[in-house]
């Protein structure tokens, strides 16, 4: 998808949240969340949209946050984690992931992402007491399937399943605990693919850029309940740049270039205030005038 779809599809969700069909699928699904602890009504979603920063993903950053959510570190998630705290994310190309169901083969494919701070309040059981937790509910968003689902959603994507909670303050492997509400696995894993998603955004490797809404689509904005016509975040790939300046530095005779591969490093973050992953991409070190010493298998993210 193209940065400019950004806001129609926001805005297109923004329709279906105002419509009937949104007040009675959200009437069904009352209860599930209601047994999370809190509320997401349509009126929740569309306030969360009007105040929502939008961003648009390209390719290469898609890619990279496939490669690095794999070894992500488990830190607590904070409440300040996303780049904003409320957030619209379409990104130019999907991911997939292969669907937890056993009587299922297929490859789900997961277009973009909705997030803003909740508070929820989980019911006293046998196994623990009634618990508070401030967190962030985000819902993954996929490509519709056929006409009729597109018709239905007034847009070229759709949610994909229920809302997921993240309780600030506990790393995501707890999810799975029965005392601060159960999260299945393969939820956990799109939280991760989350987290590592608003990661990336923020570091050094992104170029953040930014792209107006145009003239029909400010107006469209504001006929659709005073939806704010701020600009969409366009979130790409830094290209690499020379270092300027004296190097003092004592100059070594490599013999070769040698691939060092994308990982993840412990660094202060000073927004947060706390040690946060930083990922260092797989890059191409040495003299350009020397042959490439390949001792296992890579993967190339082509810029």
């Amino acid at each position: 998808m193209r940065p400019e779809e950004t806001l129609d599809i926001k805005l297109a969700f923004a329709g279906w949240f105002a419509s009937k069909p949104a007040a009675e699928l959200a009437e069904m699904e009352a209860e599930a969340y209601a047994k999370q602890g809190f509320s997401n009504s349509p009126q929740d979603e569309l306030d969360s949209l009007r105040v929502a920063q939008s961003y648009w993903v390209a390719p290469d950053m898609v890619r990279i946050a496939e490669a690095a959510q794999e070894t992500l570190p488990d830190e607590d998630v904070l409440l300040e984690e996303p780049p904003s705290s409320h957030g619209f994310l379409v990104l130019a190309e999907p991911f997939t992931i292969r669907c937890a169901d056993e009587e299922c083969a297929d490859d789900h494919p997961f277009s973009g992402l909705r997030w803003r701070p909740v508070h929820r309040v989980l019911p006293a059981t046998r196994w623990a007491e009634e618990q508070h937790d401030d967190g962030i509910l985000i819902q993954w968003i996929g490509p519709v399937v056929g006409e009729e689902e597109r018709q239905f959603f007034g847009s070229p994507v759709a949610p994909v399943g229920n809302g997921m909670f993240m309780p600030a303050g506990r790393p995501l492997q707890m999810a799975q605990s029965v005392e601060i509400g159960a999260m299945r696995p393969e939820s956990a894993v799109l939280c991760r693919y989350a987290r590592t998603m608003w990661t990336l955004m923020q570091q050094p490797l992104a170029a953040v850029g930014e792209l107006e809404a145009d003239r029909p689509q400010r107006r469209r904005l504001q006929r659709a309940g005073q939806m704010p016509a701020a600009p969409v975040v366009i979130v790409t790939l830094r290209r690499k740049t020379a270092k300027g300046g004296n190097d003092e530095t004592q100059e070594v005779e490599w013999s070769h270039r040698w691939v060092v591969r994308g990982h993840w490093r412990r660094q202060w973050h000073p927004r947060l205030q706390a040690h946060r992953p930083l990922w260092i991409n797989e890059h191409i070190k040495g003299p350009d005038d020397k042959p490439l010493l390949v001792r296992e298998k890579v993967i190339t993210w082509r810029r």
